[in-house]
Formats: C-alpha cells, structure tokens, sequence
C-alpha cells in the first residue's frame, strides 16, 4: 500500500508555524522523486562552486530537479508501490486545472506544457504549497518557469543569453522542506528518514 498520511496538524518549518488546512488531505508520498530532486541539486551545486562559468549546466540542472519535486506533490504511483524504484506520473487533473487557471489569467496558450514550472507551481495544492513554504517561491519560480525546456541547448537562437542561480537557491530551501514535511507526515522511506545524511 502506498505511503500516506492526512495533513491534519500545522507544519514547522524553520521557525514559522504555518496553519493547517481545515479539511484533512491525503498526501501521497513520492520519496524517489524527492531523491532524484536533490541529486541534481546536488550535481548543480558541485558544478557551480566548481566553476561559475557553469552556471548555465548548473542552473538546467537545479530546474529539472525542481521540476522533478513540483511534480513530488502531484504525484500518481503507477508500479512497485511502496516498494524499491517506485514509478509515478503528475495527476493529469491537476495538472488540467492548474493550466486552466493560468490561461484565464492569459499566462499560458492553449498548449499544456509539462515543463512549466509555474504550472506545476499552480498544480500542487495550496495547502501543500504553505506547508513547505513553496508559496514563498512563485516569484522564484516565474523567473525560471522555462530554464530546463528553454536553455538546456545554450547555441539555439531561442536560448537565453544570461543565466542566474535562482533555481538553485530556491531547490537549496525546498528540497530540505519537502523532506521535513514528509518526516512530520509520517514518512517511512529509508531515504527520507536518513535525510540529510545521504549521499
């Protein structure tokens, strides 16, 4: 059976108590995703310190872990539940209502982009967003909505010329707080509870 639990309590997060909704929710876990999220923070924290002229690898590296722990919070288990490689996929409902959201604010055309790190900012519940402070980064997250699909080719002429560590400072946070909520939530992944002992 898959990991679950119901978000009933407030969760803390640094210092700060954020409030709990008001009608339990079941969360899902998606521990693997978490995993993989902060191994390619991990690979972009390496490659920046290393060099700041990598910046650019760095910074595709951070947005498709964000990418990847957006998706965390949407996720469907679709094979091994609860078992070891875990396989999951974004709820397509979620994923439809968040797109619905942002072209009626004329953000997005009538593609749905799975890439997009504002609609999947929108797909994840607003509940879940407060409890891991995820709500603190729209901003963040606007301003490298489309780094991973955008700029992972840096000779295109549609590539951006200037890159900044926005994805990686705000991966640098949320990666530590999706595994704090996931703990307070009753999380029994070996990954998790080893957190931030890891490798």
């Amino acid at each position: 059976m898959a990991p679950q639990s119901t978000l009933q309590n407030p969760v803390y997060t640094g210092n700060s108590a954020i409030a709990a909704s008001r009608t339990p929710m079941t969360i899902t876990f998606a521990p693997w995703m978490v995993e993989s999220a902060h191994k390619y923070l991990k690979a972009a924290n390496i490659l920046y310190r290393a060099d700041p002229n990598l910046l650019h690898i760095a910074s595709v590296n951070a947005a498709l872990g964000l990418e990847i722990l957006l998706k965390s919070f949407i996720a469907n288990i679709t094979k091994n539940e609860g078992k070891v490689h875990e396989k999951y996929r974004p709820n397509k409902d979620a994923l439809k209502a968040s797109h619905a959201i942002l072209k009626e604010k004329g953000e997005v055309g009538d593609r749905l982009d799975s890439h997009d790190l504002l609609l999947l900012f929108y797909a994840v519940p607003e509940e879940v967003r407060k409890a891991v402070n995820l709500h603190r980064f729209e901003i963040s997250i606007r301003t490298c909505r489309h780094v991973f699909a955008g700029s992972r080719y840096e000779y295109e002429a549609e590539s951006p010329t200037g890159f900044c560590d926005t994805a990686i400072q705000a991966l640098n946070i949320l990666v530590p707080n999706t595994v704090h909520y996931y703990k307070q939530h009753g999380c029994t992944d070996s990954w998790i509870i080893s957190y931030p002992n890891v490798p």
